[in-house]
């Protein structure tokens, strides 16, 4: 189980920002492309769980809901990738 879904990136962050970052086609699809979403949110997963991995057996089978704060952050962040905001940037490192 995921620490976060797509639909709480979008309820985070706004369903036009998570399209922005996530629509490559070319031409623009205009919607949020779930594949790359679901790229974002395990490899947000596997960095939580490198994290906890020393202390606890991961991953969690009832995480907090603040992982799902930190999972959105830090997934978002990967979205973003080499345009990265100072907003976006300081949200992953508190996260991390």
């Amino acid at each position: 189980m995921p620490y976060a879904t797509q639909q709480d990136l979008t309820d985070r962050f706004g369903e036009r920002e998570i399209e922005q970052l996530t629509d490559r086609a070319d031409p623009p699809a205009g919607a949020i492309d779930a594949v790359v979403v679901g790229k974002a949110l395990a490899d947000a997963d596997d960095a939580i769980n490198g994290y906890l991995a020393s202390r606890y057996e991961v991953p969690l089978a009832s995480p907090p809901l603040i992982l799902k704060r930190l999972a959105c952050d830090i997934a978002r962040y990967y979205l973003y990738e080499d345009r990265v905001t100072e907003a976006v940037r300081k949200r992953y490192e508190d996260a991390v």
